[in-house]
């Protein structure tokens, strides 16, 4: 785990994606003390399994399919990861916001509905194509705790040759519309320059100002 500690009681807990992380720390460091948020950088995840709500199929031809073990990643984040983190951090009363990317992301929203641990919800690029996951949303109810939510989503990304994946405008829409009408928090959809999750740092950068700006 990457750990940027500010004296404050605020934590981002983000899962990227391990291909962006290289230089990108600078800008996350640079993020962390403008808005006076720690940032923990998880790291040593299963992608396609721990990330995943349930079985599914892979997206390309010979892909592993997703193992569905997100119940029990969401377990080990609240009861392990995170009381040592805050305890590592001196942090007492945390306000602790989560943020994905790709299926990380979809983790991030299907963690608003299966935990109060979490204030605030960042999804970039989010896979919420995923197999059933927005009429899943339908049926079930976010947590009391959400104060806010960022959806942003590539301009490019609903041009993906894979077809369940190309949907992903029309179900990162229908998700924020769901959040809207079924919890109070603040729930901020956009489209960005770019294709899946790149360029990342812009998207961090806005993401950051709509959660944690004034």
């Amino acid at each position: 785990m990457i750990l940027f500690k500010q004296d404050t009681d605020k934590i981002c807990y983000m899962i990227l994606p391990e291909g962006i992380k290289g230089d990108l720390f600078d800008g996350l460091k640079g993020l962390s003390e403008h808005y006076s948020v720690s940032i923990a950088v998880i790291d040593a995840v299963n992608w396609n399994d721990d990330l995943t709500p349930w079985p599914a199929k892979g997206v390309f031809k010979k892909a592993k399919p997703f193992g569905g073990r997100s119940a029990s990643f969401l377990e080990k984040l609240a009861n392990e990861i995170i009381p040592k983190t805050e305890a590592e951090l001196g942090i007492n009363n945390a306000e602790r916001s989560l943020l994905g990317v790709s299926l990380s992301g979809l983790f991030a929203v299907w963690s608003a509905f299966n935990t109060d641990t979490f204030t605030n919800i960042i999804c970039l690029s989010g896979s919420l194509w995923y197999d059933g996951f927005t009429d899943w949303m339908k049926g079930q109810t976010p947590s009391h705790q959400l104060k806010k939510v960022c959806l942003l989503l590539g301009e490019k990304e609903k041009n993906a040759k894979e077809k369940r994946m190309a949907s992903v405008e029309e179900q990162t829409i229908a998700a924020a519309g769901i959040l809207k009408t079924g919890s109070q928090a603040i729930v901020t959809f956009e489209l960005v320059e770019g294709t899946h999750f790149s360029p990342i740092l812009p998207r961090l950068e806005r993401a950051f100002d709509i959660i944690f700006g004034m």
